[in-house]
């Protein structure tokens, strides 16, 4: 079911009116039975997948928690010394590590077959094929269930906080069930922790006629990202970036800002919707975006960017890689060739560049993400190490430190995004002759010689586009000094009544709609 549709506005209608009519102590089983049915609407076979997950995650992390228990009682009614406590609780750690790493490898396992064995078949049938053979493995024809992503990560770091004892283990199955399978979450995010979610989902939550109208406001911006600019643009930037031998030059610039533009109001329109939901049931999600455009570098990018994934990698992957044996090991041996400094930097970029390895393969199963991954390394690597040349320009230049040069800095961070982002669509050779035909032949007047009327949009398109984008970045820019909705709240009621039905009308009467109102799924529905 998708959050575009007819069928999914009757279903959130009618999940509204129950959850607010039963009593307010059953709220959470009807979002689990609503959960449930909404993942079920993709297929049933498919409720397989997050069933394993819970029913694994939620066992392993009970046992893990009663052997915490039982290891306290144990130290408390034998006595133990001070060596004896260290000795037993080393031994307790032991075997709730192996548990931790039971449920890891169970559910990252069913994660990586779904997702990569295609990939893994790829490859292996290339080197097949270098080493003369004429044999090779047949691709496998599985569907990749919605969300597999979002959930395995949540629930993975989930286990983890109760393996790290940072949260107690959740002892109702059903609630736990809820936790993984929140049905606005599933789609697309964003990734909470249980300590996070777990008073917004299991508390009762009484009508509060605000929140319904903020929610439902919320909800009616991300459809007008959504229908109006993303599934406007989309088609276009598929044309221009689908066919780097016809277009080049300055269309290879308008298709590398259009991606990010379609890419940026697709999502952040998706979060809109389930925030938005979110908020009409009571339930708040934390953002997954903080106004990225506004960044003055490209790591600072990332932290306004899917917040709550780079949030996840930060906490479980960067910090356990830099921090690890091997990563000291790394830059211990470092530090004796190359200098204590340069050792010292050594588990940084160990556990950077495992980060963005990872969010490169999370992202897709192919070569290119891996690329777009590293290449964002990189670059990241590299100002890192600049940063002090960054210090020195700004003490010796003063206008580095005025207004105007902090625009040129988000202008230059968004263009260095969007053009990494390349790296995502076009092989990796062709992302640098594109960029070279930017350089070298952009001219405003090949828009004039004809492929420019081929990308689908008619001039009506163009100007709604135009209208569009120039909405968003104005409320994006209004943001910044407080809530939109807040801000409108506090006008008169007629202000308001013009605001929302014209942007319902807007939405209504400019949207891209497609075959009974299911409009294209949203880009980040296949993770």
């Amino acid at each position: 079911m998708l959050l575009v549709s007819y069928g999914f506005a009757a279903f959130l209608i009618l999940l509204i009116v129950i959850y607010y009519v039963i009593p307010e102590k059953l709220q959470w089983m009807a979002l689990l039975a609503a959960s449930y049915l909404f993942y079920a609407c993709g297929g049933i076979g498919y409720l397989l997948y997050p069933l394993i997950t819970t029913l694994t995650t939620w066992f392993l992390a009970k046992r893990i928690g009663e052997t915490t228990r039982q290891a306290k009682e144990y130290v408390k009614e034998k006595g133990l010394d001070r060596n004896q406590k260290k000795e037993y609780n080393g031994q307790v750690k032991k075997r709730q590590r192996r548990l931790m790493q039971t449920g890891l490898l169970l559910n990252f396992g069913v994660l990586a077959v779904l997702k990569y064995t295609n990939f893994l078949l790829m490859n292996v049938n290339g080197i097949l094929h270098a080493a003369g053979s004429q044999g090779e493995f047949t691709p496998v024809d599985w569907i990749l269930p919605l969300g597999i992503s979002y959930y395995t990560f949540q629930s993975m770091g989930y286990l983890i906080d109760v393996y790290q004892r940072k949260c107690e283990p959740e002892k109702n199955l059903a609630k736990f069930a809820l936790f993984v399978s929140f049905f606005p979450q599933v789609t697309a995010g964003p990734i909470c922790r249980f300590e996070q979610m777990k008073e917004e989902l299991f508390s009762p939550h009484a009508f509060d006629g605000r929140k319904v109208k903020l929610g439902a406001e919320r909800m009616l911006w991300g459809y007008f990202k959504k229908l109006v600019i993303a599934d406007r643009l989309g088609p276009a930037v598929a044309i221009i970036t689908g066919a780097p031998g016809i277009y080049d030059g300055t269309y290879a610039l308008l298709g590398m800002i259009g991606y990010t533009i379609w890419l940026y109001a697709d999502f952040s329109g998706g979060m809109d919707l389930v925030i938005g939901v979110g908020e009409i049931l009571g339930v708040t999600l934390p953002e997954n975006f903080d106004h990225p455009f506004s960044s003055r570098s490209l790591a600072e990018f990332w932290r306004r960017w899917h917040m709550t994934l780079m949030q996840w990698f930060r906490e479980y992957i960067f910090f356990p890689v830099s921090t690890s044996r091997f990563s000291r090991r790394i830059a211990d041996g470092t530090g004796q060739l190359l200098g204590k400094k340069t050792g010292n930097k050594a588990p940084v970029y160990i556990g950077s560049i495992a980060v963005w390895l990872i969010t490169g393969i999370w992202h897709g199963a192919s070569w290119q993400f891996i690329t777009w991954g590293m290449a964002n390394c990189i670059v990241m690597l590299i100002s890192q190490e600049l940063i002090g040349h960054y210090r020195k320009f700004h003490d010796r230049f003063a206008f580095s430190n005025k207004p105007w040069y902090q625009y040129v800095q988000n202008i230059r961070t968004s263009l260095l995004f969007s053009f990494l982002l390349m790296f995502e669509y076009y092989p990796l050779p062709v992302v640098f002759s594109m960029l070279g035909s930017m350089v070298t032949d952009f001219r405003i007047s090949q828009l004039q010689d004809g492929r420019f009327m081929q990308l689908g949009l008619s001039g009506a398109d163009w100007i709604v586009l135009a209208a569009g984008i120039g909405g968003m970045a104005v409320v994006s820019s209004l943001q910044k000094n407080g809530s939109i909705r807040e801000m409108i709240e506090k006008k008169p009621w007629m202000f308001r009544y013009l605001i929302w039905f014209g942007l319902f009308m807007l939405v209504l009467l400019t949207g891209v709609y497609g075959r009974g109102y299911d409009a294209s799924q949203f880009i980040y529905n296949q993770f």
